[in-house]
């Protein structure tokens, strides 16, 4: 809001508060005069007055607010620049009200309950620089042309009419007749605030004097059209607000919401005949003015005054990608607290603008997809409060010159977490005051803000974080570090180091709010809190954490606290490192005697679990209870293999035998293990023939335990391994856990070497009682 607006009562602050009292107020008057450089003012507000006392020549400014007048008083100095009737009972202005004083500069009939402010009325106010006739909703917005036509000639720089239509009427349209008398005028500032304007004719912008630099077109009810391209039409313009489009009012049913409203009212210079309004409209052609009215110009007709030299194309809905203008020097835009539900796409913004601040809080803008080009000045961005969930990393990658950015308020916090290599501020390098509050974060990247090297403030309370280990040692110029109400329990040894390294004098930390501890493992974190010299900790006595079983203290104790912290921790240190210390060597000890212990039942029941995933069940178990491959898996040395090849073709061609050597059976491409384990599993027995090279051979001794181990867990202890020795006194060379084998089950004998080959009499008893044995049941 511009300082003209509330110009007349600052003038009146200022001279209360720098001037002195006068002696030539009225005498035994209720006002109260002060002397501001040379000149007098006097203060009549709130006095419950409805006539106005005498003032000498020399008072310059009178304030009558608060009053009840129902008329403009008639007997006040001539010389008056300035007067304050705001929140009287003012009911009709006309051209007598103020005709005695033309030398008037500020004038503020606001807040008061006019109905008619006729076509004359400030027509000898030729002086006449800021105007105030706001929050008089019935006046209607009619009377823009009563007030812009007895302007034109005049020096206004400020003209207010906020709220000149009540709350709960008909929308309506700003039409080109409204403004088109201000086109020629210096006006600096235009306030059509609270209005419910729905829409501007094509052609009002245009009709506004190019000297505008502040237009506020607030609390309406704008929707989109083509007017807004015009917007570039006002050079000049520096400060546009469009914010709270749509807003809510409340509805008061006692008040606002029953009020009378004036909709249909007609125009008041309606009375007048066409042939004055020609007149006008020939009189100014010949001065030389060009009003951009045809001679037969009339108020109702929908006149385009700049549809023709303006739109470079017939209708931009033709185009897809098109391009934003906005005024030159606009520097800010206001576009707040507004009901529109949208989603950002693609923006092109025309690169001749001077855009350094934009207010965009409070609206529902839910994705922002961009890229938003074109405003490479903006310094400022307050994107704050738009239930945004989506904002793309290129976003806001053009604005270079970013200082501050508020997106506090959104639900951003999926961008956030994911910005590992932290490409969404990358290059916000003057960025200064980041505020990323409110968002649900549960956890930042540590080089989200890697590059943001000159950030002061930075805001990350009421979200869920329960560690911080962003990397902030390169935030030389860091003040301001807001963390509260979080979920954290302390501030890493990172962070802390980072902290305490920064050049700054002080830091101030803000941690109200969060989960902190008061413990052994988080003493360090406490010490530190209470040494530091480089940060300040805000309301720290304010702080509480958790100490001992559900019990909270205040940090107002800090230092017993600690106290006690260091008596227990040092009490309990030793003990718990020797406990620790000892459960883990007696876990590793009992785990790996377990291993150990059954080193073999572990392999087994690896390598039949991996057999049941390559094979059916039901098909396995079906083979497994009614026949087998083989009848017998026969292990054996390498270095034997002459004289078992020998053996196996015998057995299978005298006795029928189906036997299994690995030789010959074993499946190419399959591991050795796997083949071992499937061999034992498809035969009925399995014979192992011992000497000293079985014994050496790992593979021999991995099958006799796999034998062993299918004996014991899947044929419920039958007698399913036969030990063959093919040397003398080989079982007393067996180790000690594999004896059990030798006192439990039989196995032949076969001592001699030279009857091991051939025909001989024991050689043919050993083949005849091997195969006997394994043709049994």
């Amino acid at each position: 809001m511009s300082v003209k607006y509330c110009i007349m009562n600052l003038i009146w602050l200022v001279t209360c508060i720098t001037g002195g009292r006068s002696a030539k107020c009225p005498l035994n008057s209720v006002c109260t005069c002060w002397k501001f450089e040379g000149k007098l003012f006097a203060d009549c507000s709130d006095r419950s007055l409805s006539k106005a006392p005498t003032f000498s020549d020399d008072v310059i400014g009178i304030n009558f607010a608060k009053n009840k007048f129902s008329t403009i008083p008639q007997n006040l100095p001539t010389s008056l620049l300035h007067l304050e009737m705001s929140r009287n009972e003012l009911l009709s202005l006309n051209s007598s009200s103020f005709k005695r004083y033309t030398l008037l500069q500020n004038l503020s009939v606001s807040h008061n309950i006019l109905t008619e402010m006729s076509l004359g009325t400030l027509q000898s106010n030729s002086r006449l620089k800021h105007l105030d006739v706001s929050y008089n909703n019935l006046l209607t917005l009619e009377v823009m042309y009563n007030i812009s036509f007895d302007l034109k000639e005049s020096p206004i720089q400020t003209l207010i009419l906020e709220k000149l239509q009540c709350t709960y009427g008909v929308s309506l349209d700003i039409k080109q007749y409204h403004v088109i008398h201000l086109k020629h005028t210096q006006l600096l500032e235009l306030n059509l605030a609270s209005n419910r304007i729905n829409s501007l004719e094509n052609g009002v912008l245009n009709a506004l004097p190019k000297s505008l630099r502040i237009l506020n077109i607030a609390d309406n009810k704008l929707s989109h059209g083509m007017y807004i391209l015009e917007f570039p039409v006002l050079h000049n313009l520096e400060i546009l607000n469009v914010s709270f489009q749509s807003s809510f009012h409340q509805n008061n049913l006692t008040g606002q919401f029953f009020d009378q409203c004036n909709d249909t009212k007609i125009a008041t210079h309606c009375t007048c005949t066409k042939d004055i309004l020609l007149d006008m409209v020939v009189k100014e052609n010949d001065n030389g003015n060009d009003t951009s009215f045809p001679r037969n110009w009339n108020h109702n007709t929908n006149t385009n005054l700049a549809a023709d030299s303006f739109f470079p194309f017939p209708s931009v809905y033709n185009y897809h990608n098109y391009t934003i203008y906005l005024p030159r020097n606009l520097r800010k835009l206001y576009f707040h607290d507004n009901l529109y539900k949208m989603s950002i796409p693609k923006l092109a913004i025309g690169l001749n603008n001077k855009l350094t601040h934009i207010f965009v809080q409070r609206n529902i803008i839910y994705e922002i997809i961009g890229p938003v080009t074109g405003i490479s000045h903006l310094q400022y961005a307050d994107l704050s409060g738009n239930y945004c969930k989506n904002i793309s990393k290129s976003l806001p990658q053009p604005f270079s010159k970013l200082e501050f950015l508020n997106l506090s308020n959104n639900a951003l916090a999926p961008i956030f977490e994911n910005d590992k290599e932290g490409e969404l501020f990358g290059n916000q390098r003057l960025l200064s005051v980041l505020d990323l509050s409110f968002n649900r974060i549960v956890h930042l990247p540590e080089r989200v803000l890697q590059n943001n090297i000159n950030l002061r403030h930075l805001n990350l309370s009421f979200n869920s974080l329960s560690e911080f280990k962003v990397n902030i040692g390169q935030m030389t110029k860091l003040k301001t570090l807001e963390l509260s109400n979080n979920q954290l329990v302390e501030l890493d040894s990172e962070t802390r180091k980072s902290l305490d390294r920064l050049p700054l004098n002080s830091i101030n930390i803000h941690l109200i709010g969060n989960n902190l501890k008061c413990s052994c493992e988080t003493s360090d974190f406490l010490k530190w809190m209470q040494n530091s010299k480089n940060v300040h900790f805000v309301k720290m006595k304010e702080y509480t954490c958790s100490f001992g079983r559900n019990a909270t203290v205040s940090f107002k104790d800090l230092d017993t606290i600690l106290q006690k912290l260091e008596k227990t921790c040092s009490s309990y240190t030793l003990i718990m490192v020797m406990v620790t210390t000892l459960i883990i060597i007696t876990m590793t000890t009992t785990i790996s005697r377990i291993l150990y212990r059954f080193r073999w039942k572990l392999r087994y029941m690896y390598y039949v679990a991996k057999e049941k995933y390559k094979e059916d069940v039901d098909h396995l178990e079906f083979r497994r209870q009614n026949s087998f491959r083989f009848d017998a898996f026969i292990s054996y040395a390498d270095k034997d293999r002459r004289y078992i090849i020998e053996l196996v073709k015998t057995l299978e061609k005298d006795y029928c035998l189906s036997l299994c050597i690995h030789n010959r059976d074993f499946i190419p491409g399959t591991e050795i293990a796997d083949n071992i384990t499937n061999a034992i599993h498809c035969s009925r027995r399995t014979v192992c023939f011992m000497t000293k090279h079985f014994l050496d051979s790992y593979w021999c001794m991995f099958e006799l335990n796999m034998a062993r181990m299918e004996a014991i867990y899947s044929r419920n202890g039958q007698n399913v391994l036969f030990l063959v020795a093919l040397e003398s006194g080989i079982m007393k060379r067996l180790p000690l856990q594999l004896m059990d084998l030798v006192n439990s089950n039989s196995y032949l004998d076969f001592p001699s070497d030279e009857e091991r080959t051939g025909d001989t009499e024991s050689a043919i008893a050993f083949t005849a009682k091997l195969g006997e044995t394994l043709t049994s049941d």
